[in-house]
């Protein structure tokens, strides 16, 4: 099946003209293809059309059967699609990274919702179910994976944590800090951010670390 779905064809009845069509059939008592020839549509078209009709009357109901093309099925409905986009959006600014097909997966399945088989076999959603989610998404965007630099690989080890650390306790004890002294600064900033640790003494600052790593 197509990703994007072309229509070829402008054939479909609107629904008016069959409404006034079925009105003769059953309260003029016209016969179906008499009818059907007068407006120019399919006698099986206004046949199942007044069917339906009399079927919903039947049942009490006052509403019109629907014509036309069905949408396609979608796992989620368009609130829960907007609540996951919302949700993908915060985690990002979090920088925190989620797979949209795992976590699309995980959400089907906690909820209940009937998703394709595909989807329990592969343990995530279907790329077409992706595509489709990004078209109606137009805010969301695509982010590869970078690489960790070497440098910043190699330096964040035990050893350099473990004395980071110590340092900061020596600190701590010995000017009395308690906790409402320190601010934990995490990635803030538009073109940079900066990781730090800042403790106040008075009136001064005294920056114990501090990196700033460029952001795309």
């Amino acid at each position: 099946m197509p990703r994007q779905w072309i229509r070829k064809t402008d054939r479909g009845v609107p629904a008016d003209v069959l409404k006034k069509a079925s009105d003769e059939v059953t309260k003029k008592s016209k016969s179906v293809r008499s009818v059907a020839k007068a407006h120019g549509i399919c006698h099986v078209t206004l046949s199942r059309y007044c069917k339906s009709l009399q079927k919903l009357r039947e049942q009490g109901s006052s509403d019109l059967p629907s014509v036309g093309y069905w949408s396609s099925n979608k796992v989620f409905s368009e609130v829960q699609e907007e609540v996951l986009a919302d949700y993908l959006t915060q985690a990002a600014d979090l920088y925190y990274g989620l797979t949209p097909c795992e976590f699309a997966y995980q959400l089907a399945v906690t909820y209940n919702i009937k998703h394709p088989q595909t989807w329990d076999e592969k343990q995530m959603a279907g790329p077409d179910w992706f595509t489709l989610f990004m078209k109606r998404n137009p805010s969301l965007s695509l982010r590869s994976p970078e690489a960790t630099s070497l440098t910043r690989a190699t330096s964040f080890n035990r050893q350099n944590v473990e004395r980071f650390f110590n340092s900061l306790g020596q600190v701590i004890k010995r000017y009395n800090f308690d906790g409402s002294d320190i601010w934990n600064v995490d990635e803030t900033g538009r073109k940079r951010f900066y990781f730090c640790w800042i403790i106040t003494v008075h009136i001064y600052l005294l920056k114990l670390l501090i990196s700033a790593k460029k952001r795309e």
